[in-house]
């Protein structure tokens, strides 16, 4: 195994920039003045010879100017040409910064987590997952070959990924988060929400302000937990909705399902002239308020009022 181990001064507000062609990267913070860069290479095969020619053409690049630092991983002779032997490689990034510092992230295979930061962080893979945790700042996130999870982020979070799931807990800031590859869960959001994915089901818990969800693989079940401020609107075409709400909100509402029926522990002041069919309710509750659309064409809606 080759370690290869760097040490520069900064100032807290500074960044850091990784672009590397290979390996994992994981940031955590302390508090120093310093970022210090720990970089890991070895061999998962037994063909230690054959793996080694491929661990020596990776080339690492470190840039210090003030209190801002760049690291750059690159093949000398291309990704391309070891493509066969990739998976045989490991290649580690451990990078430790001041706890106020802003990051970004960018490999091109490997997973990416980051802990414990005040400052905005951004991160992007091809092959692999991603982990927020303890941020203070804004998250931007984006795999093509992995889950995302970001807990308890006092900032904006957008995320995307096209092969895993959605897990984000505690947020405070909005949420915008997009996959087609699995399922979403948000709980504890108290800004606006906005999420879909056609590759699983949704699982909204303690949102708040205003809701956005649509997935075309699976059900959504929503708990919202204060009054919304504008329109809020949650569709399906592979599931039902149940939807548990606080017993005093305000909206207007219109449900409606061509794969079931339309049920509500709420009373519903009905817009609809006749008798009221099974599948379809509209109408105000509490008075009414900012549209409520609940739409599904592959099961029932359920609508619950929340107990203490």
């Amino acid at each position: 195994m080759e370690r290869i181990e760097k040490r520069y001064d900064v100032k807290s507000g500074g960044s850091l920039t990784v672009l590397s062609e290979f390996g994992a990267i994981e940031i955590q913070t302390a508090e120093q003045e310093k970022v210090e860069v720990v970089v890991t290479k070895e061999s998962k095969s037994k063909l230690i010879k054959a793996s080694q020619e491929v661990l020596e053409d990776f080339e690492l690049a470190f840039e210090h100017e003030g209190s801002d630092v760049h690291i750059q991983g690159t093949f000398k002779r291309g990704s391309e040409h070891w493509q066969k032997q990739l998976n045989k490689l490991k290649i580690h990034f451990l990078i430790t910064v001041p706890q106020q510092y802003n990051i970004d992230l960018n490999t091109t295979n490997g997973g990416i987590s980051v802990a414990d930061l005040t400052g905005d962080a951004r991160a992007k893979t091809s092959g692999g997952s991603l982990c927020f945790q303890n941020i203070t700042g804004a998250v931007v996130g984006h795999t093509s070959g992995g889950s995302i999870e970001a807990v308890n982020v006092k900032g904006d979070v957008q995320v995307r990924t096209s092969g895993g799931s959605l897990r984000l807990g505690a947020i405070q800031g909005s949420v915008s988060g997009r996959t087609s590859g699995g399922s979403i869960k948000v709980v504890d959001c108290s800004g606006g929400t906005e999420v879909r994915t056609s590759g699983g089901g949704i699982w909204l818990g303690g949102i708040g302000r205003n809701v956005t969800a649509r997935t075309s693989g699976g059900s959504i079940k929503a708990n919202m937990a204060i009054q919304p401020q504008s329109e809020c609107s949650l569709r399906t075409s592979g599931g039902g909705i149940t939807c548990t709400l606080i017993p005093d909100i305000a909206v207007d509402l219109e449900a409606k399902t061509s794969g079931g029926r339309v049920s509500t522990d709420f009373e519903v002041a009905s817009t609809i002239e006749g008798k009221v069919p099974k599948n379809r309710l509209e109408g105000s509750i509490n008075g009414g308020g900012p549209l409520l659309k609940l739409r599904t064409s592959g099961g029932s809606i359920h609508l619950h009022k929340a107990t203490d």
